[in-house]
């Protein structure tokens, strides 16, 4: 039955090994998402007024295009495929949040080195190093016990350091070990500018007159620095040349080149020129493709091709400049200087003996545009789950127990043939997550349920294979015959089923952005492990068995004889469907957005709560969610550097954008309304005292609360200025708290006292502010993750995966009838799943909101109705040429014949959704959610096939044959009264000639 058998067992087994060592070998194969396991949130700033006064950004550039435009570029570099799990959000005017499942770091080789010199607990600016090999642009090194972040490194030498506000800040005398804890791949991709210019190195003849000269700018450079330590060379152009700046034709840049081992190489700054024309200015834009490459020497590369409308332009500046040096600037920095020895045309190669990564690196950013201003790190913190661990003990629960349900199915109902399948399932899920390992991707809650999802969608391969089989064996054929006809009879069905859904999520990928490419991604993989276990990990097992003289595959025969009129009751359900769709849609569009969309859509408001006293997270997701208005979709994330006996006293709060009914959404302010709802919860004042009068002084003891906090020695003598005498300072029970004690004179109140401390702290004799905690530090206005580019891209994808499904089954099946026919199905299934979340919404059901996890429901849903069509309408083409009966008769066979194979795969992702949506109802996560919508998917996807689908079809090739019957008559009739007309003009020229007849004499 099977050729080349050994060679198959051989594929299976690689392809197995692979998958267990792309899971295996690396210290994390999948990061969990952020519902699962929280991660790192960062804040980047953007300096708008700063960037005007550079120049960086015309005065009329508007600052929110600019940010929405850096968020698209930021999501392309941080998650090109959509896969992991991060959430890009603007905040605020001026401001990008970015949330990263897991460590915001990726750790390195730990690169031990010395202090060149000392450091107190106060400040630092700068750390001299023994020798920087090793460290990246910017990172996070340790010194004895404490962490410092750097954002620069220039040779040996380490700038724009930030010590931790709440960690162990200590004294580092020169020559203590130092080591780099980590190198941060995800913030060097995000504050990589991108920026890209090919220009001219000066040279002395680019001066104009005697007045200056590159010796004489160089000198004005080397004064500058000697008077600005420590301050980058690019500061320098922004220097007035009045006051000692550069000559305006030239700019000046640090030079980063290689050495053989790759290891950067920082020489002498280089002036190059300012371009005279918009045509000598090439920038990163003006580049068409930006591919990996290899210099003379095999090092790596970055090669390059212009634009086809600025070939000619950088032609004739490379060819205009022979013999000339050419500064290729990247990031603000030289990185070649190459001599133009011929004119390049087209494109060209980056050289400067990169390291492999960051070749990549480099591609990877410039692939995804360069950002017009570098962004500054403003915060960082680490949040945990936005699920509690009952609602992730519930996830997977439900999605084994679903998987088991599946399995143990499929082995009742087909047994020796149900084992072979469930092996097979087996091994594609050990591929598809070796697939997803090899991609780094992230697991989330809604992701793993997808995963069981795609393993219940899997066995249709299977279940067509086995009912082939079983028709086959029934008609009289051996075993072995029956088996290779059922591979054969249902390879084109399975074939054409894959195909239009692969091409699909080629399309999603090709053309969506974000969370819609790492669906198209992760369906892609799904689709190319379920289609390779079915037709050889099963093919095997049923060889196998054959080889050992299997008789018969006993299976069970459920509506295997069905003879039912389904198309009889076309009338019926076309009107039943119709009203379901159009109340359904008319129903969703009537509710308010803040119903009916999550806030991925509508955005919202974060913020930053802080409580009295440690609060388990589930008793503050409770107490948020009972806030009138806006709680019930909120989401709750506790900061974890805050924790302290089994609790939390800092947490993150994001509430959806809410309507006018609200107190919020009236213009109100958002503190006041959540703290009167968790008073008795949150922190009541930032400094707390308690005043014991004595027989000459007043004793006082308290707690102070502080987001900004000092070290304990400026913290004691703050307070001896506000008037506490004998001043003592302890770390207190909590981060950024101290416990203080003193005394002071009698007659003073607590809030004269806490009034004069506060003073004391904002306005110190040091110069430097310290804040103090309030009950809701911070609250800011959070903008929408799906922006109007995003959801245009995804609409648009979902259009022409839509028009290349009609061609592709034009081709396959010869007729449009077909496509268009599956087409309004899926348009059918995907209007009665959003009425039954319109209907979930108004009864209270579900909190059915539309979000990026159900964008994934309804894509899952239209590849799932498209296999279900397109199976039956192969058995539709397999027995028109067969049969001479109507073509409706043909179409009530074909579903019959096909129907145990629809209910069986139905019935299989059934239990698998059924499952999770009961073990999930009531809790109001996202599995419950949509499952109930999948639930209503999976069922509309079997009712359209036969009662949308097939009667589109009918009608269709009905009025098809119409039209041809029709036209056939009419050019009859044409022909016919074409020939009467012809013969009447015969007859008319005959009787014409014999009426000139001359007379006879």
């Amino acid at each position: 039955m099977l050729e080349n058998v050994g060679r198959k067992v051989a594929l299976i087994v690689l392809l197995l090994l692979v998958s267990f060592g792309l899971m295996l070998y690396p210290d994390q194969p999948f990061r969990l998402g952020l519902d699962l396991q929280g991660g790192t949130r960062i804040v980047y700033r953007f300096d708008f007024a700063a960037a005007r006064a550079r120049g960086e950004i015309s005065a009329n550039e508007d600052p929110d295009e600019i940010l929405a435009q850096a968020k698209e570029i930021l999501r392309n570099r941080v998650d090109p495929t959509g896969t992991k799990d991060i959430t890009i959000r603007t905040e605020g005017s001026d401001r990008i949040v970015i949330e990263l499942p897991g460590g915001a770091v990726e750790s390195t080789s730990q690169v031990v080195t010395s202090l060149g010199q000392d450091i107190d607990t106060l400040s630092v600016d700068s750390l001299v190093l023994a020798d920087g090999t090793g460290f990246s642009s910017s990172g996070v090194i340790q010194v004895g016990r404490e962490q410092i972040r750097y954002e620069r490194r220039d040779g040996n030498t380490l700038y724009d350091l930030k010590r931790h506000q709440n960690g162990a800040q200590e004294a580092h005398a020169a020559g203590a070990s130092l080591r780099l804890v980590n190198s941060d791949a995800i913030r060097a991709a995000i504050e990589n500018l991108g920026e890209l210019a090919f220009v001219l190195v000066a040279e002395d003849q680019d001066f104009s007159g005697a007045s200056t000269d590159l010796n004489k700018e160089r000198t004005k450079l080397e004064t500058w620095q000697a008077a600005n330590a420590g301050v980058p060379v690019v500061a320098f152009n922004q220097v007035p040349p009045d006051q000692g700046g550069p000559d305006p034709s030239i700019r000046w840049y640090p030079t980063r080149f290689a050495d053989e081992k790759g290891d950067p190489i920082f020489g002498q700054p280089r002036a190059v020129l300012v371009p005279k024309t918009p045509t000598l200015n090439f920038r990163g834009e003006d580049l068409q493709r930006i591919y990996y490459a290899s210099d003379d020497f095999g090092y790596p590369a970055v090669g390059f091709e212009i634009r086809p409308e600025r070939i000619d332009d950088f032609a004739d500046f490379t060819g205009d400049n022979l013999n000339r040096s050419m500064a290729i600037i990247l990031n603000e920095e030289v990185r070649s200087a190459p001599t133009l020895n011929s004119k390049l045309v087209g494109g060209g190669r980056i050289e400067g003996r990169f390291k492999d990564q960051e070749v990549k690196d480099l591609v990877t950013v410039l692939r995804s545009g360069s950002l017009k201003l570098k962004p500054t790190l403003e915060h960082d913190e680490r949040v945990g789950a936005t699920l509690g661990d009952d609602y992730v003990k519930r996830g997977l629960y439900s999605s084994l127990l679903a998987l088991a349900i599946v399995v143990a199915f499929m082995i009742v109902y087909y047994r020796r043939l149900g084992v072979f399948s469930a092996l097979a399932l087996l091994t594609n899920l050990i591929m598809f997550m070796g697939g997803l390992a090899f991609l780094q991707a992230t697991l989330t809650l809604p992701g793993i349920a997808g995963i069981v999802l795609t393993v219940g969608m899997a066995v249709d391969a299977n279940i067509l294979i086995f009912d082939r089989l079983r028709e086959e064996s029934e008609k009289g054929r051996n075993p072995k015959q029956a088996a290779k006809a059922g591979f054969d009879m249902a390879l084109s069905a399975i074939i054409d089923a894959n195909v239009t859904t692969f091409l699909t999520a080629l399309i999603l990928y090709k053309l969506g952005t974000g969370p819609v490419r790492g669906f198209a991604v992760t369906l892609m993989i799904g689709i190319l492990t379920s289609v390779f276990a079915a037709l050889v990990t099963t093919r095997v097992f049923v060889h196998w068995a054959l080889a050992r003289n299997a008789q018969k595959f006993q299976m069970g025969r459920w509506m295997a004889d069905a003879n039912f009129d389904f198309l009889g009751k076309t009338r019926i359900a076309v009107v039943c469907s119709v009203l379901v769709c159009v109340g359904g849609l008319v129903g969703f569009a009537a509710l308010p957005d803040q119903e009916k969309l999550g806030i991925d859509f509508t955005g919202g408001v974060e913020a930053q709560l802080e409580t009295a006293k440690p609060e388990p997270i589930d008793t503050l997701r409770a107490r948020v969610a009972a806030i009138p208005g806006i709680g019930e979709s909120a989401e709750v994330k506790p900061i974890l550097n805050s924790s302290k006996d089994g609790g939390y006293t800092q947490f993150r709060v994001q509430f959806k954008t809410v309507g006018a009914e609200t107190a919020v959404g009236r213009g109100e302010e958002l503190r006041p309304v959540i703290q009167e709802a968790l008073k008795d919860l949150l922190l009541a004042e930032p400094i707390q005292l308690t005043l014991r009068p004595g027989a000459d002084q007043a004793r006082v003891e308290g707690q102070l609360y502080f987001e900004t906090q000092p070290s304990e020695a400026e913290a004691k003598v703050c307070l001896e200025a506000a008037g506490l005498k004998d001043a003592s300072v302890a770390i207190g029970d909590r981060v950024g708290s101290f416990q203080i004690s003193g005394s002071t004179s009698l007659g003073r109140s607590e809030d004269e006292l806490r009034s004069a401390i506060e003073q004391a702290f904002r306005k110190p004799a040091s110069g430097s502010s310290f804040e103090f905690t309030r009950p809701i530090p911070s609250s800011s206005q959070v903008g929408p993750q799906v922006v109007s580019e995003l959801r245009d891209k995804a609409l648009l994808a979902l259009a022409v995966s839509l028009f290349v499904t009609v061609i592709y089954i034009r081709v396959r099946f010869a007729e449009y009838s077909y496509g268009i026919a599956a087409m309004v199905a899926l348009v059918h299934d995907v209007l009665v799943t959003l009425a039954a979340l319109a209907l979930g919404n108004h009864l209270g059901i579900i909190n059915g909101e539309i979000n990026l996890a159900m964008i994934a429901v309804f894509l899952t849903i239209i590849g799932y109705s498209v296999n279900d069509t397109i199976v039956i309408f192969d058995r539709v083409r397999e027995n028109l040429p067969k049969s001479d009966k109507p073509l409706r008769e043909v179409l009530n066979k074909s579903i019959n014949e096909t129907l145990s194979r629809t209910i069986m795969t139905s019935l299989t992702v059934f239990l698998a959704i059924a499952v999770q949506y009961v073990w999930n109802i009531g809790t109001g996560n996202v599995l419950e959610s949509i499952s109930y919508a999948m639930l209503f998917g999976t069922l509309s996807g079997v009712y359209s096939t036969v009662y949308i689908a097939n009667p589109i079809f009918l009608w269709l090739e009905t009025r098809n044959q119409k039209k041809k019957t029709d036209g056939g008559a009419q050019a009859r009739a044409r022909r016919e009264e074409e020939r009467k007309r012809l013969e009447r003009q015969r007859k008319d020229e005959a009787e014409g000639e014999d009426g000139l007849q001359p007379e006879k004499a």
